[in-house]
């Protein structure tokens, strides 16, 4: 082998192990994001949950406990919470939350929105996220209620919008 031969393995060699070191700190990086998205979306629910009524984060949803009477109090908390879910929906079909993250949370969302509380305050909420029609459909399908067209314009699955734009 000829030292001509010795440097461009060298150099070679310096170049993957650049290309891996890389490629390991952006994964690292990576999920150091993620940590940091859990951390901060945990504690704004935790946030939310210490103002909102018990019987809602318990899953006590028996007849002979009344819901709590609406106020502006119960509806600006609610409202909070479901800003947050928005924003974590918003996230994670950007892509910005993995699918094993999502899905503790939107469980946990599900879980939230089926108990008669939260359906009364998304019914009488639910205007103020007109905007965000796709996020209003997916908020009516964990209900369980009917969808209903908040315009006139087909909604186009977020992939497609996304390869449309591109």
């Amino acid at each position: 082998m000829t030292p001509d031969n010795l440097l461009q393995i060298a150099q070679i060699s310096t170049i993957v192990i650049g290309g891996l070191g890389v490629f390991v700190a952006l994964r690292s990086h990576r999920r150091q994001i993620h940590a940091q998205i859990f951390i901060e979306f945990s504690s704004r629910l935790h946030h939310v949950i210490r103002e909102m009524p018990a019987q809602v984060w318990t899953g006590r949803h028996t007849p002979d406990i009344p819901l709590p009477p609406q106020s502006d109090e119960l509806t600006r908390v609610t409202l909070r919470c479901f800003h947050i879910m928005a924003d974590l929906y918003h996230l994670h079909r950007g892509g910005y939350i993995s699918h094993d993250l999502w899905r503790p949370w939107q469980r946990g969302i599900k879980r939230t929105l089926q108990g008669p509380l939260m359906r009364r305050e998304w019914a009488s909420t639910q205007a103020a996220f007109n905007h965000y029609p796709e996020f209003c459909h997916y908020i009516n399908e964990l209900v369980g209620e009917p969808v209903r067209r908040a315009s006139r314009f087909k909604i186009l699955p977020f992939e497609t919008r996304r390869r449309s734009l591109r």
